[in-house]
């Protein structure tokens, strides 16, 4: 790999690697017996792979989906023409010389009740702007197709907009399509903070969950637990206590017996914990119980931030409907069975206390982190005689 791409490189890796959990001891390893699995719903799952799959290839088609391109105004375009049923808003933001977009749609079942509980799906739709991590020093400037990160996670939402008004549920559902999370030297999460800024209180409390899906189509994939938000928190405990008994009765996790009677594999690991700031971090930072439902190791045997990401050879021949299938049809059983809501008269504040905490372990991180990537570009910028350069 050339130098300049083994220094942006390098220094992206350490932003997002150096958050390692330090209460990965804090998750308690349980057995699940097989009478406890609930199945309620699994026999009528309508979640399609090889339509998500679709999508996948019909994103990377329109070409690089950067802020304010006409690949992305024609994807947004098409994501609601393609489901009438929803509730469309362009978001639209400040962005370089031009703007970018966030796509917030939300589908309110006919019930006589307001105030409705709200369960956020979220997926950025804009692709890499640069290939930093490809072996081609002459191709590490141009975006990359982004079937997997990026293109994946649309997919599965594409897919859950089309089901989510058959399925008789009496709480809203919102999709959220970020924009501007991949761009520049380290990805920054734009459209997320933009949204996540300028909801109201009355939106964060109605808010019971809030899943992120990206980078979920390797053929190869393996979820595991995302840090932040910390072990302990008991609003996103209850998230990952629920990705892990639904993926239990799907047969997704390993040697643990589903509800068809077959012996799970290895898929989902919630007592594995990974480091990752990405788009549910802005949501946590207001108050919002979030996850993030992402694959950090894309191709074969690759290891963390490794394999295929940011390279070009991120294209749809490397995402499997299957995996696909996997998760989409984790969130469509959880929308089903209720598993993503609060507990009645449950709320946000039973964590003020811990939330308080995580904040201030997650500032010192923080700070940690700047520190430590200030150092290493300077570092860098020293050994490799001004062969690293940042867009202006």
């Amino acid at each position: 790999m050339p130098a300049k791409s083994v220094a942006i490189s390098f220094v992206l890796v350490l932003l997002l690697s150096i958050l390692n959990p330090v209460n990965a001891d804090e998750i308690e390893t349980t057995s699940i017996d097989e009478n406890t699995l609930n199945c309620e719903g699994i026999e009528s799952l309508e979640f399609d792979g090889l339509r998500a799959n679709e999508s996948v290839s019909f994103q990377v088609g329109l070409g690089p989906r950067l802020p304010g391109s006409n690949a992305s105004k024609a994807l947004l375009e098409s994501f609601m023409e393609n489901n009438t049923a929803w509730n469309w808003t362009l978001d639209k933001h400040p962005y370089a010389d031009t703007n970018m977009t966030n796509l917030h749609g939300i589908y309110t079942p006919n019930v006589n009740q307001t105030d409705l509980p709200v369960v956020i799906l979220a997926a950025h739709y804009d692709s890499r702007d640069r290939a930093e991590r490809d072996d081609d020093e002459n191709r590490t400037g141009e975006p990359i197709p982004g079937a997997n990160d990026g293109g994946s996670g649309v997919a599965v939402l594409s897919e859950l907009a089309r089901i989510v008004p058959t399925l008789g549920l009496e709480h809203e559902v919102w999709i959220l399509l970020t924009d501007a999370e991949d761009q520049g030297v380290v990805p920054g999460m734009l459209g997320a903070k933009a949204w996540a800024q300028d909801r109201t209180q009355e939106e964060i409390d109605s808010i019971h969950a809030f899943l992120l899906v990206d980078m979920i189509g390797d053929a190869d994939l393996q979820i595991n637990r995302v840090y932040p938000p910390k072990v302990g928190l008991s609003q996103t405990d209850r998230l990952w206590e629920a990705v892990d008994d639904l993926a239990s009765s799907l047969g997704l996790v390993k040697d643990v017996p589903a509800c068809d009677g077959s012996l799970g594999i290895d898929i989902v690991n919630t007592d594995v914990l990974d480091g990752v700031i990405d788009d549910h971090v802005p949501m946590l930072e207001v108050g919002i119980p979030a996850i993030d439902l992402i694959d950090i190791r894309y191709g074969p045997n690759a290891t963390k931030w490794g394999g295929y990401w940011h390279t070009h050879e991120d294209t749809p021949d490397k995402v499997s409907a299957e995996s696909l299938a996997h998760v989409g049809r984790i969130l469509e059983l959880g929308l089903r069975q209720g598993s993503w809501l609060m507990e009645e008269n449950t709320t946000l504040q039973d964590d003020v206390e811990n939330k308080s905490e995580d904040a201030t372990q997650y500032d010192a991180v923080v700070l940690f982190v700047v520190f430590s990537a200030i150092g290493a570009v300077l570092l860098l910028f020293g050994i490799l005689h001004g062969s690293v350069r940042f867009k202006p």
